[in-house]
């Protein structure tokens, strides 16, 4: 009768000594881009499209609200389109509703960004 006799190396027990002993991968909690405060909106300093889908929802709220609202975009140091498009879409939205989207103090970097893209009258920046 012939038998198999299993072998592991010292490699495989060290991998799996490794592996049993590494710590559980946690997720980062996203941050959210935008601070909510009685209509008052304070926009992040880095606004980029991975903000694109938690900006969204946080306006969602606002915009069901049935108010004006005012957005603080002093502190905005970095803005990419998407981000650019989305406000852009919001602030059409409450005007269609008869809101206004009140523009605080915006930054230079946001006014460059949305000039660049022709969007300064559009947001009532111009």
């Amino acid at each position: 009768m012939n038998t198999i006799k299993k072998t592991t190396t010292k490699k495989t027990k060290t991998a799996k000594k490794k592996a049993r002993s590494a710590k559980p991968v946690t997720k980062k909690k996203a941050v959210k881009p935008v601070h909510i405060k009685e209509q008052m909106l304070k926009l992040d300093p880095v606004l980029v499209i991975n903000n694109a889908k938690s900006l969204s929802q946080d306006f969602s709220l606002l915009i069901n609200s049935n108010q004006d609202i005012n957005i603080d975009a002093s502190g905005v140091e970095m803005i990419d389109t998407a981000v650019l498009q989305l406000l852009l879409t919001i602030t059409i939205k409450l005007r269609s509703t008869n809101h206004k989207v009140n523009w605080i103090n915006p930054s230079a970097i946001f006014i460059s960004n949305a000039s660049l893209l022709g969007l300064t009258e559009s947001f009532g920046l111009a």
